[in-house]
């Protein structure tokens, strides 16, 4: 007699996942900022800490947007800009890279070279994120002046009313492909332009005004790919066997029972930052008498599945990632699971859909048949389906 559980494994997400949107009108007028006198600007240090999520990344993400660069007085600079008439005007200020093409501050051109020598307008802005377990990236960073598409260390675009934008492309932002916390450090200088006699071959060290620097942290999340991971199933349905073996019972008769074990990781799509889980697992919902409370339940192919002789019960049991003790499972019960990251048990594997690793929480499961009659069942091909349910917390462990 072959008795097998053939399992269709289904999981479903929810909770908290569901987008809302806000709608309004804001009636108003925006007058241009304007700076007739001379002003020096301010040094930046800016704090970013953002979420992001794969699937809906922005267009744009800024670092600093339209910041006031510095202003000068209505003068000979701003009527005739030519390289001496400009010499030390904060009006032609550049945003410029520190010495030594250090991508883990930012890489980018260090001295002003005047547009006419053409060296610098397709110069490009590296900046290193580095993810917590330590694998890093490059990233092209758009440092523009907010009055066209100068490059910020270009001196001869003029500042106006505006300032510099300094933003990451959703392009580059598609590059952090592993969820997780990406962090960087971003420092630039302010300078304003000092004509100089290689300001054509070699570019002029500039005049130091303000040193600006960002600490950005980003938390990639990978919400579309939240999984229930089976490493013995990575690309098929999981058709899993109850392992029942025949035993000699009292009277000359037989009794069957059995256990078998599935390896599970559950994947929220944030390399399992959030620190809580609800779990489900429930059969084919059929209605089952006498069969013990919480239990599970395969059918006899072809069988009546209202008839005891023609079901097998079954009971689920978890280890539970918080204590690392087996739990038993009821069937149709939600099981809520915290801290699920605090014994720092998680497992790196290659998941689906998922370049590059990512870590999971491990939660095996062990089916075990208890001890019945073999005279009480029919002889037949037994099978079912087992519903895995689970719901990741948008929550983040603090």
């Amino acid at each position: 007699m072959r008795l097998t559980i053939s399992g269709r494994f289904k999981f479903i997400i929810e909770g908290g996942m569901n987008p809302f949107i806000l709608c309004g009108l804001l009636f108003g007028a925006v007058l241009p900022r304007v700076h007739s006198a001379s002003v020096a600007p301010q040094p930046q240090n800016t704090v970013m800490n953002v979420t992001l999520d794969r699937m809906g990344l922005p267009k744009e993400l800024f670092i600093w947007n339209d910041v006031f660069g510095g202003s000068t007085d209505i003068g000979v600079c701003t009527t005739l800009i030519t390289s001496d008439s400009c010499k030390d005007q904060d009006f032609v200020n550049s945003l410029v890279c520190l010495p030594g093409n250090n991508e883990l501050i930012g890489s980018c051109p260090t001295s002003l070279f005047w547009p006419s020598s053409n060296k610098t307008a397709n110069a490009r802005l590296t900046l290193r994120f580095t993810h917590t377990n330590g694998q890093t990236k490059d990233l092209d960073i758009r440092s523009i002046k907010t009055t066209g598409t100068w490059p910020s260390w270009i001196p001869d675009a003029p500042l106006y009313s505006g300032g510099f934008s300094t933003s990451i492309l959703s392009s580059e932002l598609k590059k952090l492909s592993i969820p997780g916390i990406w962090r960087a450090q971003l420092i630039m200088m302010v300078k304003a332009w000092d004509d100089c006699s290689t300001a054509s071959t070699d570019g002029c060290p500039g005049n130091l005004r303000a040193f600006w620097q960002a600490d950005i942290t980003l938390n990639v999340t990978d919400k579309s790919n939240q999984q229930i991971y089976l490493p013995a199933f990575p690309t098929s349905a999981p058709v899993i066997n109850l392992n029942l073996n025949t035993r000699p019972g009292a009277g000359g008769g037989k009794t069957v029972s059995g256990s078998t074990s599935l390896d599970m990781c559950l994947y929220d799509g944030n390399d399992s930052a959030s620190n809580r889980i609800n779990l489900l697992l429930q059969d084919e919902g059929v209605t089952a008498a006498g069969r013990p409370a919480g239990q599970f339940s395969i059918y006899r192919r072809g069988g009546d599945k209202s008839k005891a002789g023609d079901r097998l019960d079954y009971q689920v049991s978890v280890i539970n990632p918080t204590t690392g003790a087996a739990q038993r499972l009821a069937n149709g019960t939600e099981i809520i699971w915290s801290d699920t990251n605090k014994r720092n048990i998680q497992r790196q594997v290659i998941l689906p859909g998922v370049s590059k690793p990512a870590l999971c929480v491990p939660a095996p499961l062990t089916l075990t048949t208890p001890a019945f009659s073999l005279s009480d069942k029919t002889s037949g091909d037994y099978t079912g389906t087992l519903r895995i349910i689970y719901m990741p917390s948008t929550k983040t462990a603090q």
